[in-house]
Formats: structure tokens, sequence, C-alpha cells
């Protein structure tokens, strides 16, 4: 298992890399739902979008150039960016998910659309 390294210290490949797992995560997450025991899973893939828009984030900081042409396109573009996961509903429940069933009765009025 490899040492942690604080995100600010990550180089360009170690953020890539960090931005695959989080990718790999929602995507496993919205194919197959979470365990999470407290939130509905909607909750738990807008959280992992948000890591992926952290990610970016401080990628751009690493990969931009040291002189800006303009005040609006400093680090803006990256190479091969993913486009990011869509937001969904906090209420969002994967409808084949392995563990659907962990909040009934715990919550109302969640969500089971499969086209989300």
């Amino acid at each position: 298992m490899s040492k942690y390294v604080p995100i600010e210290e990550m180089n360009e490949s170690q953020l890539r890399e960090q931005l695959d797992a989080a990718y790999r995560h929602w995507d496993d997450m919205k194919k197959n739902g979470c365990s999470d025991p407290a939130w509905p899973d909607g909750v738990n893939l807008n959280l992992v979008r948000n890591h992926i828009i952290y990610f970016y984030r401080f990628l751009r900081e690493r990969t931009s150039k040291n002189v800006q042409l303009s005040m609006f396109d400093a680090g803006m573009d990256l190479q091969d960016e993913r486009p990011l996961p869509p937001e969904v509903p906090d209420n969002y429940m994967v409808p084949n998910g392995k563990y659907r069933d962990r909040l009934n009765g715990r919550y109302e009025n969640l969500l089971f659309d499969p086209n989300i």
C-alpha cells in the first residue's frame, strides 16, 4: 500500500490517478448503488462528483502556464478532460442496486428512476 500524499503535494500523474479512481467509483455506484446505511445513492454519487471537481481544480493549477494571456483562460483547458458525471437528485436510488432496500422506512420519496 502506498504512502498517503496530501492532494496539495500530488504531482500531475498522481492527480490523474485520483481522477481515474473517482470516475471508476462513480460509475460503479451508478451501476450497483452503494452500501451506505445512512444516505441515498444520490447523495453519495454527488459527493464523488464533487471529488472529481476538486481533483480537476488541483490538476488545472498544476498544469496551468506561468504566463496568463487572458484573465479568462488561466489553466482552464486540460488535455483529455472527461465530462463531469451528471448531478443527480439527492433522493435517487439505483433501481437494480445490490443494496436498494437498505433505507426502507428511513426516507420518504426515494426516486428509483432508471433514466437518471
